[in-house]
């Protein structure tokens, strides 16, 4: 093979490695940054609220928008470290703008999103309220929970739900690393019949807003726990809560997928108040740890 031969195949290679580089930097492979794109899912239904005590599922098509970290921008969508996952209805967001390279937001509203960057960013139906949302999340990233996962909803947690709520979504995080999941009350909650709804929850009942749900508190605990209730469990109101990975995984994901089949097919569902009185349990929130 003579030196023009040698020389001839080098040039050959060193443009074609040349031309890969070339394509791969055009498309932005090596730029970590999020992206919007459009994503389908699906979601669980059941038929009609008479079958929810059943936990009977259908697959539903449904259309999603995320703007996410993906494999192919340089991030393997591994498991962050915290991740604060918000349902968003049409509530100012203001408040989660420092923590929003860490934020899920899943939107169920007319808007666009937020405006300003999160780390993803999905709209789901109209149904369930945060009850779904957060069912909907454990069931989606069963296998790539974050260490620590925050449950909000739209509104500041420091704000109307301060009662209930821990001041900042960072102050769940650092609670939960010391095993404080959500702020409650020292007493438990063992009313295990009918929800006595006031104030707008009770008119909302009343005029046919929210749909009446077919079992009560004691009978719902034993259709998903699928054991009778305790004499009284802890109790996180407001639907603000933290979780470790650990806990959540606690259950399969048959656990969550027959427990989101409750509140799947209506915007106010009764149960989601139920689910309201049970994170506590789901989250494993040990007396001596919930405040």
């Amino acid at each position: 093979m003579t030196c023009v031969d040698v020389y001839g195949k080098a040039y050959a290679t060193l443009f074609l490695i040349t031309l890969v580089l070339n394509v791969f930097l055009a498309d932005n492979y090596f730029r970590p940054v999020p992206i919007y794109r459009q994503m389908e899912y699906f979601t669980r239904t059941h038929n009609a609220s008479k079958k929810a005590s059943s936990g009977s599922l259908v697959l539903t098509q449904a259309n999603s928008t995320a703007a996410n970290h993906s494999s192919q921008n340089g991030v393997a969508n591994q498991p962050l470290d915290y991740e604060i996952v918000i349902s968003h209805f049409n509530e100012k967001l203001d408040w989660m703008k420092p923590l929003a390279d860490h934020s899920h937001v899943y939107h169920k509203g007319k808007d666009k999103g937020p405006p300003f960057d999160v780390y993803k960013l999905e709209k789901l139906p109209n149904v369930g309220r945060e009850a779904h949302t957060y069912l909907y999340h454990i069931i989606q990233n069963y296998d790539k929970l974050a260490s620590i996962t925050v449950f909000l909803q739209g509104t500041d947690p420091g704000g109307e739900h301060r009662q209930w709520c821990f001041p900042t979504a960072m102050a769940f995080v650092q609670r939960a690393k010391k095993h404080k999941y959500c702020k409650s009350r020292h007493s438990l909650y063992g009313d295990w019949g009918r929800i006595s709804h006031i104030s707008k929850w009770l008119k909302s009942l009343q005029n046919g807003q929210m749909r009446r749900a077919n079992l009560t508190m004691g009978e719902f605990y034993t259709a998903l726990f699928g054991t009778k209730p305790p004499h009284g469990v802890p109790l996180c109101l407001s639907g603000c809560f933290s979780a470790s990975r650990g806990n959540l995984r606690r259950f399969p994901v048959s656990f969550y997928e027959k427990a989101i089949s409750f509140v799947n097919d209506h915007s106010d569902p009764e149960e989601g108040h139920y689910f309201e009185r049970l994170w506590a349990t789901i989250i494993n929130v040990k007396k001596k740890n919930h405040i």
